[in-house]
């Protein structure tokens, strides 16, 4: 695939050489921000993907909507069935064989949602104990109870009494009626489960004296076309928008949500949860040592039952350089016992070397993770986990931060085109403007208006955006705990 994205010339010159207002990709920004801010998103994160690694997947493969509003909703639909439970067992008590001599007995469970002719089970492997509906449900206090009568001709054979007591689950199994009958099974309907988030606003500024001000770096931005078209940006603002993006990638993942924390003007600060808060109600497990069986009977929780076998398991895990070196360890010892590890060690590139004639260079890291039934596993480096200006809990053992160690596993695929992950942008949600004193982003103000006497300007941007998580079962995260 032919890359045509943004890239930074490292060539410094004056700011008035060759350049003028009309091609400053700040001037650019301002006229036509959304036109140009997905060119500055590439610009500095699709070409430092290790420093940036979401927002750059959701940009670079087009993982991005927008938003009339700040807040949005989305309906996940749930199992089309689920078990009813046992609320309480109304058997007398001196029944202590429900269903003996081919007699009727009743359960009651939570929801009225079978009627006569449908039969049940309380899931025994063996499905043993199969019970028909003989009454329709009558209300009961809080639940329903069931007549029903054992699938047996065995006149000795009974309920054991575990299977009423509360908590036991009973599913549906089939319906099955004698001949002429006028009844039939019933049919269970998914009811969609409505889900809600919001998005956070972001701001940041700097400001640029006239003696900083005067060095500028060229870069090429692509137009509609794929052209790549000459611009330029002032040095400062290359480490700004650095900056910035790597407060947006921070702010995807562990942005907390919030409504009651009150600005400057007294107005609460609307905030918006990031992944990490996200995955709080998914598939989290505590692990204390990494191994490939423990990796896959994990990632058999997110699948199984929900994704059949096959092509479609496919996932990535985002983690730290340590987690990344574990998970080297996990699968190399997984294939050290297996013996499948001679394949690899035939693999080596000869080098140049001062100290033998026929130097060789020995290798390799495991970066992704073929399981069986068809479940793919790709590593992903996120830099954030290895930050140590945010990250000051020390593993003990290993003297890393803890959060070295964390997997986050995300699955993208969603239905269709659709994606499981998108970040969510505000409509005109972005915005940026100059403030300029005795300087401006083009040089010393000779003539005009300024805002104030200072010798600097400033520069301010606002972005209001969102991670959105369709479905949140189909990721989770290892977490790292000692004790």
């Amino acid at each position: 695939m032919a890359n045509v994205e943004s890239r930074l010339i490292t060539k410094r010159m004056p700011w008035h050489a060759n350049m003028t207002e009309m091609n400053h990709l700040g001037a650019a920004l301002i006229a036509k921000p959304e036109i140009f801010e997905s060119k500055l998103t590439k610009l500095f994160t699709a070409f430092q993907y290790s420093d940036n690694p979401l927002t750059s997947i959701l940009s670079q493969f087009g993982m991005e909507r927008s938003s009339n509003s700040t807040e949005w909703e989305w309906s996940l639909k749930s199992a089309t069935t689920r078990p009813l439970v046992v609320l309480e067992n109304v058997e007398p008590a001196s029944n202590l064989k429900p269903g003996v001599g081919k007699t009727p007995f009743r359960i009651k469970l939570d929801e009225n949602w079978f009627i006569a002719g449908d039969v049940l089970s309380p899931g025994t492997s063996n499905k043993k104990y199969q019970c028909r509906i003989q009454e329709a449900p009558f209300r009961h206090g809080s639940g329903w109870v069931y007549e029903v009568r054992l699938m047996n001709d065995d006149f000795a054979a009974y309920l054991p009494l575990q299977y009423l007591a509360a908590g036991t689950q009973w599913a549906k199994l089939y319906s099955q009626y004698e001949e002429g009958g006028q009844q039939s099974g019933s049919t269970q309907y998914s009811l969609p489960i409505s889900m809600k988030n919001r998005m956070s606003r972001y701001r940041k500024q700097y400001m640029v004296t006239g003696d900083a001000a005067n060095e500028v770096l060229a870069v090429k931005i692509p137009d509609s076309k794929g052209t790549m078209q000459n611009s330029w940006i002032k040095y400062a603002e290359v480490e700004y928008w650095q900056q910035w993006y790597k407060e947006l990638e921070r702010g995807s993942w562990y942005s907390r949500s919030t409504n009651s924390v009150l600005g400057s003007t007294g107005r609460p600060i609307y905030s918006g949860p990031g992944i990490q808060e996200q995955l709080e109600d998914s598939h989290v497990h505590r692990y204390s040592h990494l191994t490939s069986t423990l990796i896959e009977e994990y990632l058999m929780d997110i699948f199984y039952s929900r994704v059949k076998p096959g092509a479609g398991r496919k996932i990535k895990a985002f983690t730290g350089e340590y987690g990344m070196l574990i998970f080297h360890r996990a699968i190399q010892d997984w294939m050290n016992k297996s013996g499948f590890i001679k394949n690899v060690e035939v693999f080596t590139d000869k080098v140049a070397s001062p100290l033998h004639a026929n130097a060789l260079s020995a290798g390799y890291q495991f970066v992704k993770y073929r399981m069986a039934n068809g479940a793919e596993l790709d590593l992903v480096h996120n830099p954030l986990y290895d930050d140590r200006e945010i990250n000051f809990e020390i593993d003990p053992i290993t003297g890393f931060p803890k959060e070295s160690m964390r997997f986050t596993f995300l699955d993208f695929s969603g239905e269709g085109t659709s994606s499981n992950l998108s970040m969510v942008n505000k409509t005109n949600g972005m915005s940026l403007t100059y403030i300029q004193g005795l300087q401006s982003p083009y040089g010393p103000v000779t003539k005009g208006p300024s805002a104030h006497s200072g010798d600097y300007y400033e520069m301010h941007v606002k972005k209001q955006c969102g991670i959105h998580i369709e479905d949140v079962s189909r990721c989770g995260e290892l977490i790292l705990s000692r004790n």
